[in-house]
């Protein structure tokens, strides 16, 4: 299912069409989800028809009671790594390791002999 070519009140529909296919599987009614869920019946009806729309707590809660609030974590990763993802995104360029100088010996201009020819 691909939502970005969609309307975005299209995409709520379809939140709502599937928040309710779950609530009618788990054999829950619009009054029982709202009593575990602390969501009013009517906010639930409008959300499930897509004609309304529901603050973000209410959606959690509804996720909640669902069983669905897990689904979450596939969108919202780890802080951390997403911090660690952007720093390095932001930087210009590669970082590389920082090599010390070679440093060459006396000898090391010298014309190599085999043996003692020189003498």
């Amino acid at each position: 299912m691909n939502w970005s070519d969609e309307n975005l009140y299209t995409i709520l529909e379809k939140i709502g069409t599937s928040l309710k296919g779950r609530r009618v599987q788990m054999g829950l009614s619009q009054e029982d989800l709202s009593v575990k869920s602390g969501v009013s019946p009517s906010s639930i009806a409008r959300l499930e028809t897509g004609k309304g729309n529901i603050s973000l707590l209410n959606l959690l809660s509804l996720l909640k009671e669902l069983d669905l609030l897990n689904e979450l974590q596939l969108i919202f990763r780890d802080p951390n790594l997403s911090l660690a993802l952007l720093a390095k995104s932001k930087t210009k360029k590669p970082r590389q390791r920082v090599r010390k100088q070679k440093k060459i010996s006396p000898n090391e201009n010298k014309e190599w002999i085999w043996g003692k020819q020189n003498e």
